[in-house]
């Protein structure tokens, strides 16, 4: 990523459920903080604070957000009694100096961000809920939350998606999946008032149509309210909500973040080629440049002078189901749900090559073979490729097809003559390397319906007494099954033996025991936590 578009406007927690396994994340200009459980971690390049048990009532944090200036930070719980808290997290204490438990009513509040001007000031909301806070004193943290319906504007409001504090301070502009946003009045006590005077609301004044396409994303830069949509819109709106400028060309995913540079637009020159706003004046449309995160798991960058928008990365945007580690080389190849492999080098922790295959095709299984030069692949349908582990390219004319349901499980010969695989049919189909006119080309041998439950591991092994492959199934039905493969022929799948290795609990994988003896073992556990030796022969407990 280039290192110009340092962010000044926060991402919202919706960065963070791109990212494996963090809840929540926030940049500040050269601070960056990730809540991953119930722990928060604040970077500056490396990690310079930890806070542990942040939310040790619920499972994590649901949203997060941190001043302007980066001295406070702000945590919503993701626990059924959601809790707001407010760190001094500068002072490297343990504990938040103010917290608020919200009521069920609220809904789930995703959303977190402070007022740019004013370290005591947030707003957050659910889908269903707008909630103002003002830090006090002390400990105290007021808030309001008046209830909006259908029957406050005599119109169909829509579910929030975020909010902000208008560029006047007065107001807060909360975004709809109907393409509309609330204008909520801020109404402060004087600062001299004492506490029980009261403490400051918020009231809805006017619902703004801005459009049809559902609002994804709300955020303030300079002097402008910015949005982007559904449609992979974004628009830029004055402080009055008068259109200004709007990019809607690049035939983008639903904007999922906007995060603008750190660094201010640089005033036009003779060579800057900054497009004209859509105003009477025809004024030329200086802004910041922006990273773009949309819901395909894609972030752009986008030079505003010259409107140059440069694709940063692609990420899986769905669930990742298989990962292969390549035998003696430093790669790792991660398949997902969406159809993309990539490889990357775990050594130098960098990306190297991806593959989307066409729509439809999710990846569930992934392995390379013993020598490191083909990648098995086996897909949601029912399809298999076998791949060149380099380039990802086709290594057969033709996917096989052999499967109606999803390949569960991929595995090799030691010597890569032969490969298997097991679909969520308890079923193993077997595939072998021909020669044909001079090549060696892969053939699909035969399968066979061997077991009655999901099949939990399928692996090839050696002969005690010759170096030909063997190769062994093991079922949730309990069942170790051995296939005599020398016997097989096409569309004929030979069992050489069957055994039972439980009786109570269901296995759950198997591996091969280290060749530490001359007994060859099999490693099996159980639902029951139970590990187990399985002479790999006799096929015997020991």
């Amino acid at each position: 990523m280039k290192s110009s578009p340092v962010t000044e406007n926060q991402p919202g927690p919706q960065l963070g459920h791109r990212l494996a396994a963090l809840q929540s994340i926030s940049l500040r200009g050269a601070w960056q903080i990730s809540a991953k459980g119930c722990s928060l971690v604040l970077f500056c390049s490396i990690p310079v604070h930890t806070i542990f048990d942040s939310c040790p009532e619920g499972n994590g944090i649901e949203a997060i957000a941190i001043t302007r200036d980066a001295k406070y930070l702000a945590t919503i719980s993701d626990a059924e009694i959601q809790e707001v808290c407010i760190w001094r997290w500068t002072l490297a204490v343990e504990t938040p100096a103010c917290t608020l438990n919200l009521l069920k009513e609220y809904g789930v509040q995703n959303y977190l961000t402070f007022n740019p001007a004013n370290n005591k000031e947030l707003v957050s909301n659910s889908k269903t809920q707008a909630i103002y806070y003002l830090w006090v004193k002390g400990d105290l943290l007021a808030h309001s939350a008046p209830r909006l319906t259908e029957k406050t504007f005599n119109k169909l409001v829509g579910k929030f998606s975020q909010s902000v504090f208008h560029l006047n301070l007065t107001q807060i502009l909360s975004a709809t999946m109907e393409g509309k946003l609330v204008v909520w009045d801020i109404h402060r006590p004087p600062s001299s008032a004492s506490a029980s005077a009261g403490f400051p609301q918020i009231k809805p004044c006017k619902l703004v149509h801005l459009q049809k396409e559902g609002l994804t994303v709300l955020t303030t830069v300079d002097r402008y309210i910015v949005t982007g949509d559904i449609r992979g819109n974004i628009k830029f709106y004055d402080r009055t909500l008068s259109i200004v400028n709007w990019y809607s060309n690049f035939k983008l995913s639903s904007i999922r973040t906007l995060s603008f540079s750190k660094t201010p637009a640089a005033p036009p020159t003779e060579k800057s080629n900054y497009p004209p706003d859509c105003t009477l004046k025809g004024d030329l449309f200086i802004v910041r440049n922006l990273i773009i995160g949309t819901s395909d798991a894609t972030v752009y960058h986008l030079t505003a002078d010259g409107t140059k928008l440069e694709k940063l990365f692609v990420e899986p945007k769905d669930a990742i189901c298989a990962i292969s580690c390549h035998p003696y080389q430093p790669l790792i190849a991660i398949g997902s749900f969406c159809g993309m492999i990539k490889v990357w080098d775990y050594e130098e922790k960098k990306y190297l090559f991806s593959r989307v295959f066409e729509k439809g095709l999710g990846v569930q299984s992934l392995t390379y073979n013993p020598e490191g030069a083909l990648l098995g692949a086996g897909f949601t349908e029912g399809t298999v490729y076998i791949l060149d582990a380099m380039s990802l390219e086709n290594q057969i004319p033709e996917p096989f097809k052999y499967s109606r349901t999803s390949v569960t499980h991929i595995s090799f010969s030691h010597d890569s003559q032969y490969m298997a695989t097991a679909d969520m049919y308890f079923t193993v189909a077997v595939y072998m390397v021909v020669v044909r006119n001079g090549h060696r080309v892969w053939e699909y041998l035969a399968r066979l319906r061997s077991h009655r439950k999901s099949i939990r591991s399928l692996l090839f092994g050696v002969h005690l007494d010759s170096n030909e492959p063997r190769l062994l199934s093991l079922g949730r039905d309990r069942l170790l099954i051995e296939y005599n493969l020398l016997k097989s022929c096409r569309d004929n799948l030979e069992i050489l033996d069957i055994h039972r290795t439980d009786q109570g609990n269901y296995p759950t994988c198997m591996v091969w025991y280290p060749p530490l003896t001359k007994e060859l073992f099999l490693l099996i556990c159980n639902s029951g936590y139970k590990v187990k030796l399985f002479n790999s022969t006799t096929k015997m407990c020991r």
